[in-house]
């Protein structure tokens, strides 16, 4: 997988946009964060290579990448519009895995927020199908029990 460092980093900052999506902030909590980690760690053993890589990268330098975050001045639909840019530069199953894997990790982060930690709330889910859209998923994947159509 060809990337350039900014491609690379952008790439990495996208899961955070989509925290910052749902948090409506972009400087987090420590709760929040514990909660974004966890989904990131569970949404990568299930994503397939080398879109794992990618996201295997982020744990790198954890401080570091959110420090990096609350540095960068784009917002959420900048943001996850560079990183559709980047993932255009991507073989397309690749570019799909990673998608993929930022919706999920999102998912992980609504059902941390939500009642019993369990369940997406009403509007994550609309905030969720919003980021779909900005990522240009067609089709939605089913997670757990949640579809988001």
């Amino acid at each position: 997988m060809n990337l350039g460092s900014d491609d690379r980093r952008t790439l990495q900052l996208g899961p955070l946009w989509v925290l910052s999506a749902l948090a409506g902030t972009s400087r987090f909590s420590r709760y929040e964060l514990e909660a974004f980690w966890d989904g990131v760690v569970g949404v990568t053993l299930r994503t397939p290579e080398p879109a794992r890589g990618l996201l295997v990268s982020l744990a790198a330098d954890r401080s570091g990448l959110v420090l990096d975050f609350e540095l960068d001045d784009r917002s959420v639909v900048t943001g996850l519009a560079h990183v559709v840019a980047a993932l255009a530069r991507l073989e397309s199953e690749v570019s799909a895995d990673f998608r993929r894997a930022l919706l999920r990790i999102g998912m992980a982060v609504g059902r941390a927020r939500g009642p019993y930690g369990r369940q997406i709330t009403f509007e994550d889910t609309q905030m969720l199908m919003m980021v779909a859209q900005l990522l240009e998923i067609e089709a939605v994947p089913p997670v757990g029990d949640e579809v988001l159509v």
